[in-house]
């Protein structure tokens, strides 16, 4: 008799390694490409399908805002912890690094569970308006199994909270929020390329 395969672990940890490619020959001059880009610490949580902390084509949430537009974590962290409370996610996974340059690159680690099988991680383009890149409520787990290795595209979001056109635009408040959408601002044959690689990598468990 063939051998039984082994049972999926309930909890899996991930490394993640966010690869910042954004520079003046990938995006043009169009908005001009400014001077020290950079990305902002890398954010987000392991959490439940029925949560979710941004969307393509919602709204901004007060800390997806204070994120895009100052690279500040703390208020999406509060309230990606108050969702860890009702038990719908991991309290909040900082990266170390408040900042880091494009090109460059920072990695952390995280945990899920079968209970919290998807992953949301963010950060801002800098200097940007309310520019940042990221994932929402990416699976984590292929065929009731977690997958060994993730690669993703980032490409850049625009949180509309802020009407500016240019990386270095002034501050321009947009009241009501627009929807959470692609960079409208960059030319169409540069608005889907990446600003960021992300690789999520399954650590092994000693067995």
């Amino acid at each position: 008799m063939p051998a039984p395969e082994p049972e999926c672990p309930d909890s899996a940890t991930y490394t993640v390694t966010f690869r910042a490619v954004w520079n003046a020959s990938s995006h043009g001059d169009q908005p001009p490409f400014p001077t020290g880009a950079h990305f902002s610490r890398v954010v987000g949580a392991a959490h439940a399908p029925g949560v979710s902390f941004w969307s393509s084509g919602g709204i901004a949430t007060p800390g997806i805002e204070s994120m895009a537009e100052t690279g500040s974590v703390s208020s999406l962290c509060r309230e990606i912890d108050e969702e860890a409370g009702r038990g719908g996610s991991t309290t909040c996974v900082r990266g170390s690094q408040s900042s880091f340059p494009s090109p460059g690159s920072v990695s952390l680690s995280f945990e899920a569970t079968d209970e919290r099988p998807l992953v949301t991680l963010v950060s801002m383009i800098a200097p940007s308006p309310d520019w940042f890149v990221g994932v929402s409520g990416m699976p984590l787990m292929e065929d009731g199994c977690w997958q060994e290795r993730i690669e993703v595209a980032l490409v850049g979001y625009d949180s509309g909270t802020d009407s500016g056109a240019t990386f270095t635009a002034r501050n321009a408040d947009v009241t009501p929020h627009e929807p959470i959408g692609l960079i409208q601002e960059l030319p169409a044959d540069v608005r889907e390329e990446p600003f960021a690689e992300l690789t999520l990598s399954l650590v092994e468990e000693p067995g």
